[in-house]
């Protein structure tokens, strides 16, 4: 038992700084999390083989972490922060009555969990929903809370 506690030890000093990937950067996690989406979602031309395609749910999760990413490295990466403004303003700027960022939320929370969408749809409605969350605040700004800090152990900064 006192070898694993060693070894344990011994790793935890050996991760640079307390950032377990070293130094990683919001823009490093923006290329990787693109990298998943893209390699994740697409199906593969004739005879290719995919060792792994990611389910609706997975590709949901990893496109609010990618948003967040995103608004995070900002530079190149507005983009998505941009698509999560013009989706919210559809509906807070008269069109659907009184609907603040709080229901486009709950609109956005409601599809991803009430409907099976192809991966890539499911993507980028989580692209779309790491913005709109954000600006929300409350509640919906749990994910965003919970993926920054950890990105920042990882080593995002």
């Amino acid at each position: 038992m006192i070898e694993y506690i060693e070894t344990a030890q011994a790793l935890a000093a050996g991760i640079e700084g307390g950032k377990i990937l070293g130094s990683v950067g919001s823009g490093g996690l923006a290329i990787g999390l693109t990298a998943v989406l893209v390699t994740g979602i697409r199906e593969p031309k004739k005879g290719g083989k995919v060792r792994r395609k990611l389910s609706p749910t997975e590709a949901s999760v990893v496109g609010v972490t990618a948003g967040t990413a995103y608004m995070a490295a900002g530079s190149i990466w507005t983009t998505g922060k941009d698509l999560s403004e013009a989706f919210s303003a559809m509906f807070t700027q008269g069109d659907f009555g009184s609907a603040g960022l709080g229901g486009v939320s709950l609109f956005l929370a409601a599809i991803m969990y009430f409907r099976e969408m192809r991966p890539g749809f499911a993507a980028l409605t989580g692209i779309v929903a790491a913005g709109v969350w954000s600006q929300a605040g409350g509640i919906w700004g749990l994910p965003e809370s919970v993926i920054l800090t950890t990105a920042g152990a990882l080593g995002a900064s």
